[in-house]
Protein backbone atom coordinates (compact mmCIF):
# COMPACT_ATOMS: atom_id res chain seq x y z
CA UNK A 1 0.00 0.00 0.00
CA UNK A 2 1.47 3.39 -0.98
CA UNK A 3 1.16 6.35 1.38
CA UNK A 4 1.38 9.94 0.27
CA UNK A 5 3.90 11.64 2.55
CA UNK A 6 4.35 14.82 0.52
CA UNK A 7 2.25 16.95 2.85
CA UNK A 8 4.15 15.58 5.85
CA UNK A 9 7.53 16.57 4.44
CA UNK A 10 6.21 20.05 3.56
CA UNK A 11 5.07 20.48 7.16
CA UNK A 12 8.33 19.20 8.56
CA UNK A 13 10.25 21.64 6.37
CA UNK A 14 8.34 24.47 8.08
CA UNK A 15 8.97 22.85 11.47
CA UNK A 16 12.70 22.55 10.93
CA UNK A 17 12.92 26.24 10.11
CA UNK A 18 11.42 27.18 13.50
CA UNK A 19 12.68 24.38 15.75
CA UNK A 20 16.13 22.94 15.20
CA UNK A 21 15.31 19.98 17.47
CA UNK A 22 13.22 18.39 14.71
CA UNK A 23 15.44 16.38 12.33
CA UNK A 24 14.16 14.19 9.52
CA UNK A 25 16.13 12.42 6.80
CA UNK A 26 13.73 12.43 3.87
CA UNK A 27 15.43 9.64 1.89
CA UNK A 28 15.32 7.24 4.84
CA UNK A 29 11.71 8.03 5.70
CA UNK A 30 10.61 7.63 2.11
CA UNK A 31 12.41 4.33 1.80
CA UNK A 32 10.95 2.74 4.96
CA UNK A 33 7.84 4.25 6.51
CA UNK A 34 6.61 2.33 9.55
CA UNK A 35 3.38 2.90 11.45
CA UNK A 36 5.38 4.74 14.15
CA UNK A 37 6.90 7.01 11.51
CA UNK A 38 3.44 7.66 10.12
CA UNK A 39 1.94 8.82 13.41
CA UNK A 40 5.07 10.88 14.19
CA UNK A 41 4.75 12.70 10.88
CA UNK A 42 1.03 13.23 11.42
CA UNK A 43 1.52 14.72 14.89
CA UNK A 44 4.31 16.93 13.59
CA UNK A 45 2.01 18.15 10.82
CA UNK A 46 -0.66 19.08 13.36
CA UNK A 47 1.81 20.77 15.69
CA UNK A 48 3.57 22.82 13.06
CA UNK A 49 0.76 23.49 10.60
CA UNK A 50 0.49 26.96 9.13
CA UNK A 51 -2.18 28.84 11.16
CA UNK A 52 -3.18 30.70 8.02
CA UNK A 53 -3.67 27.45 6.12
CA UNK A 54 -4.76 24.69 8.56
CA UNK A 55 -5.08 21.06 7.54
CA UNK A 56 -8.26 20.40 5.61
CA UNK A 57 -10.75 18.09 7.40
CA UNK A 58 -11.15 15.82 4.39
CA UNK A 59 -7.38 15.53 4.06
CA UNK A 60 -7.11 14.66 7.74
CA UNK A 61 -9.75 11.91 7.41
CA UNK A 62 -7.92 10.53 4.38
CA UNK A 63 -4.62 10.47 6.26
CA UNK A 64 -6.17 8.75 9.28
CA UNK A 65 -7.75 6.17 6.98
CA UNK A 66 -4.37 5.47 5.43
CA UNK A 67 -2.88 5.09 8.89
CA UNK A 68 -5.63 2.65 9.89
CA UNK A 69 -5.05 0.61 6.73
CA UNK A 70 -1.30 0.58 7.41
CA UNK A 71 -1.90 -0.71 10.94
CA UNK A 72 -4.20 -3.45 9.63
CA UNK A 73 -1.69 -4.52 6.99
CA UNK A 74 1.14 -4.59 9.55
CA UNK A 75 -0.95 -6.69 11.93
CA UNK A 76 -1.98 -9.01 9.10
CA UNK A 77 1.64 -9.54 8.03
CA UNK A 78 2.61 -10.36 11.61
CA UNK A 79 -0.20 -12.90 11.90
CA UNK A 80 0.73 -14.47 8.56
CA UNK A 81 4.35 -14.84 9.67
CA UNK A 82 3.21 -16.47 12.91
CA UNK A 83 0.87 -18.80 11.01
CA UNK A 84 3.63 -19.76 8.58
CA UNK A 85 5.99 -20.55 11.47
CA UNK A 86 3.30 -22.68 13.12
CA UNK A 87 2.59 -24.61 9.92
CA UNK A 88 6.31 -25.24 9.38
CA UNK A 89 6.62 -26.58 12.92
CA UNK A 90 3.58 -28.82 12.42
CA UNK A 91 5.01 -30.10 9.15
CA UNK A 92 8.32 -30.87 10.83
CA UNK A 93 6.54 -32.79 13.59
CA UNK A 94 4.43 -34.81 11.15
CA UNK A 95 7.52 -35.65 9.10
CA UNK A 96 8.80 -37.75 12.01
CA UNK A 97 6.28 -40.39 10.94
CA UNK A 98 8.31 -40.93 7.75
CA UNK A 99 11.46 -42.06 9.53
CA UNK A 100 12.26 -45.63 8.50
CA UNK A 101 9.59 -45.70 5.79
CA UNK A 102 9.96 -46.22 2.06
CA UNK A 103 8.53 -43.20 0.27
CA UNK A 104 7.81 -42.22 -3.30
CA UNK A 105 8.08 -38.57 -4.30
CA UNK A 106 8.24 -36.33 -7.32
CA UNK A 107 11.91 -36.02 -8.17
CA UNK A 108 14.52 -36.52 -10.88
CA UNK A 109 17.72 -37.30 -8.97
CA UNK A 110 19.89 -40.39 -9.38
CA UNK A 111 22.70 -41.12 -6.94
CA UNK A 112 25.90 -42.90 -7.99
CA UNK A 113 27.99 -44.38 -5.20
CA UNK A 114 30.43 -46.97 -6.50
CA UNK A 115 28.41 -49.80 -7.94
CA UNK A 116 25.23 -48.58 -6.25
CA UNK A 117 23.06 -46.54 -8.61
CA UNK A 118 19.58 -45.49 -7.55
CA UNK A 119 16.60 -46.25 -9.74
CA UNK A 120 14.28 -43.60 -11.10
CA UNK A 121 10.69 -44.23 -12.18
CA UNK A 122 8.67 -42.72 -15.00
CA UNK A 123 4.94 -42.23 -14.63
CA UNK A 124 3.29 -42.04 -18.08
CA UNK A 125 -0.22 -40.71 -18.51
CA UNK A 126 -0.72 -42.88 -21.60
CA UNK A 127 1.13 -45.34 -23.81
CA UNK A 128 4.28 -43.93 -25.40
CA UNK A 129 6.14 -45.07 -28.51
CA UNK A 130 9.39 -43.65 -27.15
CA UNK A 131 10.90 -41.73 -24.27
CA UNK A 132 14.18 -39.82 -24.28
CA UNK A 133 15.99 -39.53 -20.95
CA UNK A 134 18.86 -37.03 -20.74
CA UNK A 135 21.17 -37.45 -17.75
CA UNK A 136 23.09 -34.44 -16.43
CA UNK A 137 25.76 -34.18 -13.76
CA UNK A 138 25.65 -31.67 -10.91
CA UNK A 139 27.36 -29.07 -13.13
CA UNK A 140 24.57 -29.30 -15.70
CA UNK A 141 26.65 -31.13 -18.29
CA UNK A 142 24.89 -33.80 -20.34
CA UNK A 143 26.69 -37.10 -19.70
CA UNK A 144 24.41 -39.70 -21.26
CA UNK A 145 21.09 -40.22 -23.05
CA UNK A 146 18.83 -43.25 -22.73
CA UNK A 147 16.07 -44.06 -25.19
CA UNK A 148 13.15 -46.28 -24.20
CA UNK A 149 10.51 -47.59 -26.59
CA UNK A 150 7.02 -49.13 -26.55
CA UNK A 151 6.10 -48.01 -23.07
CA UNK A 152 2.72 -48.65 -21.50
CA UNK A 153 0.92 -46.07 -19.39
CA UNK A 154 1.73 -46.18 -15.70
CA UNK A 155 5.07 -46.78 -14.03
CA UNK A 156 8.28 -47.71 -15.84
CA UNK A 157 11.65 -48.08 -14.08
CA UNK A 158 14.67 -46.24 -15.45
CA UNK A 159 17.97 -47.97 -14.69
CA UNK A 160 21.24 -46.33 -15.68
CA UNK A 161 24.47 -48.33 -15.82
CA UNK A 162 26.48 -45.34 -14.64
CA UNK A 163 28.56 -44.88 -17.78
CA UNK A 164 28.76 -41.78 -19.97
CA UNK A 165 28.75 -41.36 -23.78
CA UNK A 166 32.34 -42.60 -23.95
CA UNK A 167 31.62 -45.70 -21.92
CA UNK A 168 33.57 -44.36 -18.97
CA UNK A 169 32.29 -44.87 -15.45
CA UNK A 170 30.64 -41.78 -14.04
CA UNK A 171 32.08 -40.39 -10.83
CA UNK A 172 30.16 -40.67 -7.58
CA UNK A 173 27.59 -37.96 -6.98
CA UNK A 174 24.16 -36.77 -7.92
CA UNK A 175 22.78 -36.81 -11.45
CA UNK A 176 19.57 -35.29 -12.79
CA UNK A 177 17.25 -36.72 -15.42
CA UNK A 178 15.08 -34.83 -17.91
CA UNK A 179 12.49 -36.95 -19.73
CA UNK A 180 10.30 -36.36 -22.78
CA UNK A 181 7.93 -38.90 -24.34
CA UNK A 182 5.92 -39.20 -27.55
CA UNK A 183 3.14 -41.42 -28.80
CA UNK A 184 3.10 -43.23 -32.15
CA UNK A 185 1.88 -40.05 -33.87
CA UNK A 186 4.68 -37.91 -32.49
CA UNK A 187 2.44 -36.12 -30.00
CA UNK A 188 3.84 -35.36 -26.55
CA UNK A 189 2.91 -37.69 -23.71
CA UNK A 190 2.82 -36.35 -20.16
CA UNK A 191 5.49 -38.00 -18.05
CA UNK A 192 6.54 -37.43 -14.43
CA UNK A 193 9.75 -38.65 -12.84
CA UNK A 194 9.46 -40.34 -9.46
CA UNK A 195 12.14 -41.16 -6.93
CA UNK A 196 12.00 -43.63 -4.05
CA UNK A 197 14.05 -44.22 -0.94
CA UNK A 198 14.04 -45.04 2.75
CA UNK A 199 13.87 -41.99 5.01
CA UNK A 200 16.60 -41.75 7.62
CA UNK A 201 16.55 -38.04 8.46
CA UNK A 202 14.65 -34.77 8.42
CA UNK A 203 15.94 -31.32 7.53
CA UNK A 204 13.89 -28.23 8.34
CA UNK A 205 14.97 -25.44 5.96
CA UNK A 206 13.71 -22.03 4.90
CA UNK A 207 12.34 -23.73 1.76
CA UNK A 208 10.36 -26.28 3.76
CA UNK A 209 10.83 -29.67 5.37
CA UNK A 210 13.03 -32.16 3.48
CA UNK A 211 13.27 -35.91 3.97
CA UNK A 212 16.73 -37.44 3.63
CA UNK A 213 17.18 -40.88 2.06
CA UNK A 214 19.79 -43.49 2.91
CA UNK A 215 21.80 -42.63 -0.21
CA UNK A 216 21.95 -38.93 0.68
CA UNK A 217 19.24 -37.68 -1.65
CA UNK A 218 16.50 -35.50 -0.23
CA UNK A 219 12.94 -34.61 -1.24
CA UNK A 220 10.53 -31.95 -0.08
CA UNK A 221 7.86 -33.47 2.13
CA UNK A 222 5.24 -31.74 -0.05
CA UNK A 223 6.44 -33.81 -3.04
CA UNK A 224 5.82 -37.15 -1.32
CA UNK A 225 3.08 -39.09 -3.10
CA UNK A 226 3.23 -42.42 -1.30
CA UNK A 227 4.78 -43.94 1.82
CA UNK A 228 4.91 -47.46 3.19
CA UNK A 229 6.77 -49.34 5.89
CA UNK A 230 10.32 -50.19 4.87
Amino acid sequence: MSIDTTSYYDSLTLASSTDTSVTVTTDTAAASLTSEDFITLLLAELEYQDPTDPVDNSEMVDQMTQYSQLEQMTEMNTKMETLNESMTSMSAMSSLDYIGKQVEADGSTITVSGDDISTLYLLLEEDAASATCNIYNSSGTLVDTLTLSDLESGYTSLSWDGTDYNGETASDGYYYVSVSAEDSNGADVDVTTKTTGTVIGINNTSDGVYLTFEDGRSVNILDVTFATSS
